[in-house]
C-alpha cells in the first residue's frame, strides 16, 4: 500500500482546515508521506481502538522509566521508518526534557518513495 494522498492537518492546531475554495484541504505525494509519519509519532500505542498495535510505546519504553536517550531513539526510528512511503531517515534531533518529563522531537527529516525530502 502507498499513500497517495490525506486530507491536510494544521501543524499547530492538529485539526483539519478548508482550502481556499471551502472545501477540505488536501496533501499528495511526499508532504502526504510526511503527514503521516507525523500522525503515527503522536499516536500512543493502544490508543487507536481499530488497531492496539499501532502506536508509539511512548508510556511503557520511553517516558515510564528511567530515560534511556538509545531506546528512544530506536524507537521513535523504528516507527518512522514504518511508516508507508518513508525511504530514509536524513536527520533526526531529539532531546529530553527534564522540566517536563517529556522526549523534544526538534526536528526529523526523511526521504520518501518520491524522492523528495519532507521535514516532519
Amino acid at each position: 500500500m502507498s499513500v497517495r494522498f490525506g486530507l491536510a492537518i494544521d501543524q499547530a492546531s492538529n485539526d483539519l482546515y478548508l482550502a481556499a475554495d471551502g472545501n477540505l484541504a488536501v496533501v499528495t505525494d511526499a508532504l502526504a508521506v510526511g503527514q503521516h509519519a507525523r500522525q503515527r509519532l503522536q499516536t500512543f500505542a493502544g490508543e487507536w481502538f481499530l488497531d492496539t498495535t499501532c502506536g508509539v510505546p511512548w508510556l511503557d519504553d520511553i517516558l515510564g522509566r528511567s530515560y534511556d536517550p538509545a531506546l528512544a531513539e530506536s524507537v521513535v526510528k523504528a516507527e518512522l521508518l514504518g511508516t508507508d512511503g518513508v525511504e530514509e531517515i536524513t536527520s533526526f534531533s531529539v532531546s529530553f526534557d527534564r522540566a517536563t518529563r517529556g522526549l523534544v522531537i526538534r526536528s526529523v527529516n526523511v526521504t520518501t518513495m518520491f524522492d523528495e525530502e519532507v521535514q516532519i
